[in-house]
Protein backbone atom coordinates (compact mmCIF):
# COMPACT_ATOMS: atom_id res chain seq x y z
CA UNK A 1 0.00 0.00 0.00
CA UNK A 2 1.41 3.40 -0.93
CA UNK A 3 1.93 6.17 1.60
CA UNK A 4 -0.70 8.28 -0.07
CA UNK A 5 -3.29 5.52 0.11
CA UNK A 6 -2.32 4.71 3.71
CA UNK A 7 -2.71 8.39 4.67
CA UNK A 8 -6.16 8.43 3.02
CA UNK A 9 -7.27 5.33 4.94
CA UNK A 10 -5.90 6.79 8.18
CA UNK A 11 -7.80 10.03 7.49
CA UNK A 12 -11.07 8.17 6.93
CA UNK A 13 -10.55 6.14 10.11
CA UNK A 14 -9.76 9.32 12.09
CA UNK A 15 -12.81 11.07 10.67
CA UNK A 16 -15.00 8.09 11.54
CA UNK A 17 -13.59 8.05 15.08
CA UNK A 18 -14.28 11.76 15.56
CA UNK A 19 -17.78 11.30 14.14
CA UNK A 20 -18.42 8.44 16.54
CA UNK A 21 -17.18 10.45 19.51
CA UNK A 22 -19.41 13.40 18.60
CA UNK A 23 -22.40 11.10 18.05
CA UNK A 24 -21.83 9.17 21.28
CA UNK A 25 -21.43 12.37 23.27
CA UNK A 26 -24.69 13.83 21.93
CA UNK A 27 -26.49 10.52 22.32
CA UNK A 28 -25.10 9.88 25.77
CA UNK A 29 -26.37 13.24 27.05
CA UNK A 30 -30.01 12.32 26.39
CA UNK A 31 -29.29 8.77 27.54
CA UNK A 32 -27.87 10.16 30.79
CA UNK A 33 -30.83 12.51 31.26
CA UNK A 34 -33.32 9.68 30.71
CA UNK A 35 -31.48 7.46 33.20
CA UNK A 36 -31.47 10.29 35.75
CA UNK A 37 -35.21 10.80 35.24
CA UNK A 38 -35.87 7.08 35.75
CA UNK A 39 -33.76 7.12 38.92
CA UNK A 40 -35.66 10.18 40.20
CA UNK A 41 -38.95 8.39 39.47
CA UNK A 42 -37.71 5.37 41.43
CA UNK A 43 -36.83 7.63 44.36
CA UNK A 44 -40.26 9.27 44.25
CA UNK A 45 -42.07 5.91 44.12
CA UNK A 46 -40.06 4.74 47.15
CA UNK A 47 -40.82 7.89 49.15
CA UNK A 48 -43.61 7.20 51.61
CA UNK A 49 -46.10 9.64 53.05
CA UNK A 50 -48.82 9.41 55.64
CA UNK A 51 -50.43 12.83 55.32
CA UNK A 52 -53.32 13.20 52.87
CA UNK A 53 -51.97 16.34 51.17
CA UNK A 54 -48.45 14.92 50.98
CA UNK A 55 -49.94 11.83 49.37
CA UNK A 56 -51.66 13.98 46.71
CA UNK A 57 -48.39 15.87 46.09
CA UNK A 58 -46.48 12.59 45.77
CA UNK A 59 -49.00 11.26 43.23
CA UNK A 60 -48.69 14.50 41.23
CA UNK A 61 -44.91 14.24 41.34
CA UNK A 62 -45.06 10.65 40.09
CA UNK A 63 -47.44 11.77 37.34
CA UNK A 64 -44.95 14.38 36.14
CA UNK A 65 -42.71 11.59 34.79
CA UNK A 66 -45.42 10.47 32.34
CA UNK A 67 -47.11 12.00 29.30
CA UNK A 68 -50.77 13.02 29.52
CA UNK A 69 -51.78 10.11 27.29
CA UNK A 70 -49.48 7.45 28.77
CA UNK A 71 -50.53 3.82 28.37
CA UNK A 72 -49.36 1.26 30.94
CA UNK A 73 -49.93 -2.33 29.82
CA UNK A 74 -49.17 -4.77 32.63
CA UNK A 75 -49.90 -7.77 30.44
CA UNK A 76 -52.41 -10.53 30.22
CA UNK A 77 -55.16 -10.43 32.80
CA UNK A 78 -55.26 -6.68 33.36
CA UNK A 79 -56.69 -3.83 31.35
CA UNK A 80 -54.24 -1.14 30.24
CA UNK A 81 -54.02 1.96 32.41
CA UNK A 82 -54.66 4.98 30.20
CA UNK A 83 -53.70 8.53 31.02
CA UNK A 84 -51.57 10.39 33.54
CA UNK A 85 -54.56 11.35 35.70
CA UNK A 86 -55.62 7.71 36.05
CA UNK A 87 -52.06 6.73 36.95
CA UNK A 88 -51.89 9.52 39.54
CA UNK A 89 -55.19 8.39 41.06
CA UNK A 90 -53.89 4.85 41.38
CA UNK A 91 -50.64 6.07 42.97
CA UNK A 92 -52.61 8.13 45.48
CA UNK A 93 -55.05 5.37 46.43
CA UNK A 94 -52.41 2.64 46.72
CA UNK A 95 -49.87 4.60 48.80
CA UNK A 96 -50.79 2.81 52.04
CA UNK A 97 -50.36 -0.61 50.41
CA UNK A 98 -47.21 0.19 48.42
CA UNK A 99 -45.41 1.85 51.35
CA UNK A 100 -44.18 -1.56 52.49
CA UNK A 101 -42.47 -2.15 49.13
CA UNK A 102 -39.25 -0.77 47.72
CA UNK A 103 -38.69 -0.52 43.98
CA UNK A 104 -35.35 -1.01 42.25
CA UNK A 105 -34.57 -0.53 38.56
CA UNK A 106 -31.89 -2.66 36.94
CA UNK A 107 -30.60 -3.49 33.47
CA UNK A 108 -31.76 -0.16 32.03
CA UNK A 109 -31.09 0.16 28.31
CA UNK A 110 -31.97 3.21 26.24
CA UNK A 111 -32.04 3.36 22.44
CA UNK A 112 -32.35 6.83 20.99
CA UNK A 113 -34.57 7.04 17.90
CA UNK A 114 -33.24 9.28 15.09
CA UNK A 115 -34.67 12.76 15.44
CA UNK A 116 -33.76 13.17 19.11
CA UNK A 117 -37.27 13.44 20.58
CA UNK A 118 -38.15 9.78 21.11
CA UNK A 119 -36.42 6.79 22.65
CA UNK A 120 -37.17 3.19 23.48
CA UNK A 121 -35.95 1.48 26.59
CA UNK A 122 -36.09 -1.69 28.60
CA UNK A 123 -35.55 -2.27 32.28
CA UNK A 124 -36.13 -4.70 35.11
CA UNK A 125 -38.30 -3.37 37.91
CA UNK A 126 -37.96 -5.26 41.17
CA UNK A 127 -40.41 -4.82 44.00
CA UNK A 128 -38.89 -5.83 47.32
CA UNK A 129 -40.88 -6.45 50.47
CA UNK A 130 -39.38 -7.10 53.88
CA UNK A 131 -41.48 -9.22 56.23
CA UNK A 132 -41.62 -9.01 60.04
CA UNK A 133 -38.61 -11.33 60.41
CA UNK A 134 -36.48 -9.18 58.11
CA UNK A 135 -36.52 -11.57 55.18
CA UNK A 136 -36.99 -10.01 51.76
CA UNK A 137 -39.15 -11.24 48.93
CA UNK A 138 -38.55 -9.93 45.43
CA UNK A 139 -40.85 -9.77 42.43
CA UNK A 140 -38.98 -8.72 39.28
CA UNK A 141 -40.57 -7.90 35.93
CA UNK A 142 -39.22 -6.75 32.59
CA UNK A 143 -40.73 -3.69 30.96
CA UNK A 144 -40.42 -1.94 27.63
CA UNK A 145 -40.66 1.84 27.61
CA UNK A 146 -41.51 4.43 25.00
CA UNK A 147 -40.16 7.87 25.91
CA UNK A 148 -40.89 11.27 24.42
CA UNK A 149 -39.03 14.55 24.82
CA UNK A 150 -41.40 17.54 24.82
CA UNK A 151 -40.62 20.99 26.11
CA UNK A 152 -37.09 19.84 26.89
CA UNK A 153 -38.27 17.14 29.34
CA UNK A 154 -38.21 13.39 28.82
CA UNK A 155 -41.43 11.63 29.85
CA UNK A 156 -42.66 8.05 29.65
CA UNK A 157 -45.40 7.63 27.03
CA UNK A 158 -45.70 3.84 27.10
CA UNK A 159 -44.92 1.06 29.57
CA UNK A 160 -45.38 -2.52 28.43
CA UNK A 161 -44.74 -5.64 30.51
CA UNK A 162 -42.52 -8.08 28.65
CA UNK A 163 -43.42 -11.74 28.95
CA UNK A 164 -40.00 -13.33 29.39
CA UNK A 165 -41.30 -16.90 29.40
CA UNK A 166 -42.52 -17.03 25.79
Amino acid sequence: MTRRRLAGVAGVVALAAVGFLVWSRWGSNDDRVIRERLEALRTEVNRSTTDGLANVARAASIGSYFTEDVVVDLGEGSAPIRGRLTLMGIAERLQARTAEFRMELDDVTIEMIPGGTTADGTLTASFIRRNATGEESRDAREFGLGLVKAGGTWRIARVTAIDVLR
